[in-house]
Parts: C-alpha cells; sequence; structure tokens
C-alpha cells in the first residue's frame, strides 16, 4: 500500500477527526498538489467554526469554491443514476454527501463509495422494507451521520431506527413530514437507538398533526437543534413544545413559514431556552409588536444569529431591534427582503449590536442615495466580514464608496428571481 493510500485509509477509518486529513493535506503539500491542500485545510477550518464566525461567514459568501470544491469535483468516485453526489458534496475536504433515491440500487450503486470516500450524509428516497433492510445491514452504516428522507420515513425508520452501529448519527431531517402516522414515527424514533444518539431533528412540509408530533417530540430528551418549516406550526404548538424536555437545551431553532403571530412570538420569547444562540424567525409576518419581543427578551442573551428575512421590518420595528441590551451580541444578522428602506437602516448603524457585526445580509430591501450615505457615516465593525447588498439597485458610484469604505466585506449580489 502507497504512503497515499495509507492516509486516505486512515481517514475513511477515522472520518470524525481532523487530524488524519491535515496530515493528508501536508502530504499533498509535499506531493506538489497545493491547492489541494489548501482545499482540505480550508473546509477543515470552516467545519470547526460556528456559522457566525468570519471563517465561515468568508466562505459562504466570498470563497464559494472553498464550500463547493468545485475544481476538485472530478477527483470524487464517478457514480450514476439513481445515485448521485449532492450539490454540495465535500465536507473537511473529501466527498461526504450522497443521494441515493432507490434503496434498490444500494448495494450496487451506493455502498462502494464508501470504500473510497467518507462519506456520511445520506439523502434517500423510495424503497420496500427489505431493501431498507439491506441498507440498514451494511457495515456502513456506523459512519452514517446525517439523514434525509424525502418521501415516507416509516419503512426506512423501521428498518434503520435499531441498527448496529446507528448511533453515530447526529441529525435526521425529514422533507415530508406529512401524514397521520408521523407521530407516532417520531416517538418510535425517540424510544430507539437512532433517536438516543440525535442531536438535532428537522421537520418540513406537514400540516395536520403537527400537535401530535410535538407530543411526540417531548417523549424524548432535549435536542441541539430543531427547525420547522410549513408544518402550521403555532401558539399553541409552541407553548406545548416548549413545556417539555425537547426544547429545553436549544441551541439552534429554526421556524420558517410558520403561522406564529404575535402570541406565537409571546410563547417563544417567553420560554427561549437559555442556551439559544442561533435563532431563524423567516417569513412569518412578524409585527412592531413581534420585534419589541424578540428586542426585549433577555432569555436570547446569548444568541449570535439572528434570521428575520421575509418580514416587514419598519421604521419602528428596526429601532427597538437597534435598542435591545438582549442582541447586543449578535454576530450575524439576515434582514433580506424585509422591505426596508432609509430610515430602518440609519436605526441599524446606530444599533447596540452594530460593533459586533460579522455578518449582515440587507438583500431584497430599496435604499436611496440618502441610505447609501448612512451605511458611509456609520463606523466599520472590527469583524465585518459580508455586508450583503444588492449591487444593481445601487448605481457604480454607490458602490465604489462603499467599497472605499467598508473595503473587501461589501458584497454585492444580483437580486433573487422571483418564485
Amino acid at each position: 500500500m502507497s504512503d497515499r493510500d495509507a492516509l486516505l485509509a486512515a481517514i475513511r477509518a477515522h472520518p470524525d477527526e481532523d487530524a488524519p486529513r491535515l496530515i493528508y493535506a501536508d502530504f499533498l503539500d509535499d506531493a506538489g498538489e497545493g491547492a489541494r491542500a489548501a482545499f482540505v485545510r480550508a473546509q477543515v477550518e470552516v467545519a470547526r467554526s460556528e456559522p457566525w464566525d468570519p471563517i465561515a461567514v468568508r466562505a459562504r459568501w466570498q470563497g464559494a469554491d472553498a464550500l463547493s470544491g468545485r475544481a476538485f469535483a472530478a477527483e470524487l468516485p464517478p457514480v450514476k443514476h439513481p445515485v448521485a453526489w449532492d450539490q454540495l458534496p465535500f465536507r473537511r475536504g473529501f466527498g461526504y454527501a450522497l443521494r441515493v433515491t432507490r434503496a434498490a440500487d444500494w448495494p450496487e450503486f451506493a455502498e462502494w463509495v464508501f470504500d473510497r470516500e467518507p462519506v456520511g450524509a445520506l439523502s434517500f428516497w423510495s424503497g420496500t422494507l427489505d431493501e431498507w433492510k439491506r441498507v440498514a445491514a451494511s457495515p456502513h452504516v456506523k459512519r452514517f451521520r446525517e439523514l434525509t428522507f424525502h418521501n415516507n420515513p416509516i419503512e426506512p425508520l423501521f428498518a434503520l431506527r435499531d441498527a448496529p452501529g446507528i448511533t453515530g448519527v447526529t441529525d435526521v431531517r425529514f422533507e415530508r413530514a406529512t401524514g397521520a402516522g408521523m407521530p407516532e414515527v417520531v416517538e418510535d424514533l425517540m424510544r430507539s437507538a437512532l433517536g438516543g444518539a440525535l442531536c438535532g431533528l428537522h421537520f418540513r412540509v406537514g400540516y395536520g398533526s403537527t400537535a401530535a408530533l410535538v407530543r411526540a417530540l417531548n417523549t424524548g430528551w432535549p435536542l441541539e437543534r430543531l427547525s420547522f418549516r410549513l408544518m402550521g406550526l403555532g401558539a399553541d404548538h409552541l407553548t406545548a413544545l416548549f413545556d417539555g424536555p425537547v426544547a429545553s437545551a436549544l441551541s439552534a431553532l429554526h421556524l420558517r413559514d410558520e403561522p406564529l403571530g404575535l402570541f406565537g412570538l409571546a410563547a417563544l420569547t417567553a420560554h427561549a431556552p437559555p442556551a439559544l444562540r442561533d435563532l431563524d424567525l423567516s417569513a412569518l409576518g412578524v409585527s412592531a409588536e413581534g420585534a419589541e419581543l424578540i428586542a426585549r427578551c433577555e432569555r436570547l442573551a446569548r444568541l449570535k444569529r439572528l434570521n428575520l428575512s421575509g418580514n416587514r421590518v419598519t421604521p419602528r420595528a428596526a429601532r427597538v431591534l437597534s435598542l435591545s441590551h438582549a442582541l447586543a451580541g449578535l454576530r450575524a444578522l439576515d434582514l433580506s427582503d424585509c422591505r426596508m428602506g432609509d430610515k430602518e437602516l440609519r436605526h441599524l448603524t446606530r444599533a447596540k449590536f452594530w460593533s459586533n457585526l460579522v455578518e449582515l445580509n440587507l438583500r431584497g430591501n430599496s435604499f436611496s442615495p440618502a441610505g447609501v450615505r448612512a451605511l458611509i457615516d456609520a463606523p466599520v465593525p472590527a469583524d465585518l466580514t459580508a455586508l450583503v447588498l444588492e449591487g444593481p439597485a445601487l448605481g457604480g458610484a454607490a458602490r465604489a464608496a462603499l467599497v472605499q469604505h467598508f473595503g473587501a466585506a461589501v458584497v454585492f449580489v444580483a437580486p433573487l428571481a422571483p418564485f
């Protein structure tokens, strides 16, 4: 076995450890493959960082190749339909995310990839119970870390939840969490070997049994990450969620496109887990009154990242957010598509959190030259890495002035395509 092969075997044998990858990067440098070595080191560094740290923010907005690995995609083992590498296939420098359309093709088209790359994230679509049992019997199950189910998860979870070695899984995502049996699936999951290891659960599209789903979640134990999107989550559901153990220690809570209303936000701010550092409230219809609840919530004092995109942020809402003592420690703030203007922007530049910002996303808002002047007159936060603005709407002179003031931190993007 060559030195290269031995190092790659060590990476596959210890997929959660950074040391073998960094040793391999040193080997690549010695072999004259400096670009590949730099890519491995950059991805390891990003994976070690919090999403609001300058390293991660820079990779997200200004170093797309550090995330996509486009230059090294040809080095991934070739696969063909019904198996495919994910859109962002790399993590920590090597192939990690794989899509498997049919469980029937697991042995022939997917399993062999594990002998070549440290795959950990699997997205599954369809299969019979017998096919899922064959997946569960694979010795590579011990390397599963993230599982996504795009269709009915009842049969795959029945097969996988108690498979030997399955306890390495940290996150499970349900892309279609609909159906009368979903609460029972979740309750069984929480009591299984797979559920006992989970740090995060993520649900999308599941109107109809939300109350029962919340009750099922609370048959388990505290999670670190929880997300809901298009699940019909209302105030009563959120109150019940916080009444049990599952949300008590959350560090990340993402609620997107949910009909919470003012009462739902009141329940959130009254019971927000004290460890919460990452909160996504995008497209919830947050009003000025809702912004006040968020701004005055001392339970959010440890928050580092807040996403309010897709909500109308009025001058009053911008003012109360900017004056918030509880939000003074924010490092990343997403206010994209919030229909903000110059008045709102002036409040933000005077906010208590302004000097701490690493990332501020203002995409999809409309600012006149007066708003641009407010930005230019503001001090540059010491760690600011990405100030995201829509370039075409600003004009060349405004862009030049912003670059002169903010330097490489300003990021100009194109408008988002309409749905």
